[in-house]
């Protein structure tokens, strides 16, 4: 079964169970969007639309939703991780960028 489907239905609240379902549609997207970046033979490189692009705010609600139990979304948790790195990354870049103009 579904981790956040569980979790939210767990809850029993309209917040928990609409954020599980919000969940569920990002990690559809995020899997389909990794196997794409993994054939290499697309252009579809991470941008604002990506899902990527998501993790980390889900990540917090999820975080306020859920508590502790959270912690059990492993894939949404490192998605997250990778997100606020890829934000960093992406900002120093763009300063550097900036700077050389």
């Amino acid at each position: 079964m579904n981790p956040y489907v569980i979790l939210g239905s767990g809850l029993g609240t309209n917040e928990a169970t609409s954020l599980s379902a919000r969940l569920s549609a990002w990690h559809d997207a995020m899997v389909a969007h990794e196997r794409r970046l993994r054939t290499g033979v697309t252009s579809d490189l991470c941008d604002d639309e990506c899902p990527h692009a998501d993790a980390r705010t889900l990540w917090l609600e999820a975080l306020a939703t859920f508590g502790s139990r959270a912690q059990e979304l492993a894939f949404l948790r490192s998605r997250a991780r990778q997100s606020g790195r890829r934000q960093t990354s992406v900002s120093v870049s763009h300063q550097h960028a900036e700077l050389r103009s």
